[in-house]
């Protein structure tokens, strides 16, 4: 049985979005004003041939890209050109100006976009769902993903003294700790010690974020 947590569902017609002449921006999930978490945002962006996308430069930032459809070349003066593949992710930090190149010339790509107020590791993960369905793989830094089947159940067990997670349905249909998501459907939970979820589709996609609090060192 599962017991009833704190939680807010965010809605895929709830999610503003931001429109230009190359991208289209969802932003999924932003931290408040109050609120102390090491993530700062969850963005979603699809990007049309042949262009490009700036991130944020902050020399105590950090930003993990999670390709969904299509390759993405990475670009700034440290790192050179970095080809990033749909399955895997990259973080890399944001000291300097960096941009996000599609590759394709008659194809439009998909990928994430997730801030961090810290700094972390630039390093490329191997995040194949595909070879590893039916339960949760890491991606970067207390986040995961997974492709399930249907019927397929799964948990997580939280680690932070917080207890805090965002769940995101890229794909498909879930049902995360007794609330009903669809794709592009998002899930805010307080107070959890274990996030329990059921897909309810084939091939459905869940991405999910542990919520721990920033701590300043030094």
């Amino acid at each position: 049985m599962i017991t009833q947590t704190e939680g807010r569902i965010i809605l895929s017609d709830m999610q503003p979005h931001t429109q230009t002449p190359t991208f289209h921006k969802t932003h999924i999930w932003e931290k408040g004003e109050t609120q102390n978490y090491e993530l700062e945002y969850v963005e979603k962006v699809l990007l049309l041939p042949n262009c490009t996308f700036s991130l944020p430069v902050s020399s105590t930032h950090s930003i993990l890209i999670i390709p969904f459809i299509g390759d993405l070349q990475i670009e700034n003066a440290r790192i050179g050109h970095k080809l990033i593949e749909e399955n895997q992710s990259f973080a890399l930090k944001t000291d300097l100006y960096s941009e996000i190149l599609n590759p394709y010339q008659d194809e439009i790509v998909t990928f994430f976009v997730v801030k961090y107020s810290m700094l972390i590791a630039e390093e490329l993960n191997d995040i194949s769902i595909q070879m590893s369905k039916n339960k949760l793989i890491p991606v970067h830094r207390a986040s995961w993903i997974g492709q399930f089947d249907g019927r397929q159940k799964g948990e997580l067990a939280l680690a932070n003294n917080h207890k805090s997670v965002l769940a995101y349905v890229i794909d498909g249909a879930f049902e995360v700790q007794d609330r009903l998501l669809h794709a592009e459907d998002a899930l805010l939970l307080n107070s959890v010690d274990v996030v329990d979820f059921e897909a309810l589709s084939n091939q459905a996609i869940l991405l999910i974020f542990e919520l721990a609090l920033h701590t300043k060192r030094g």
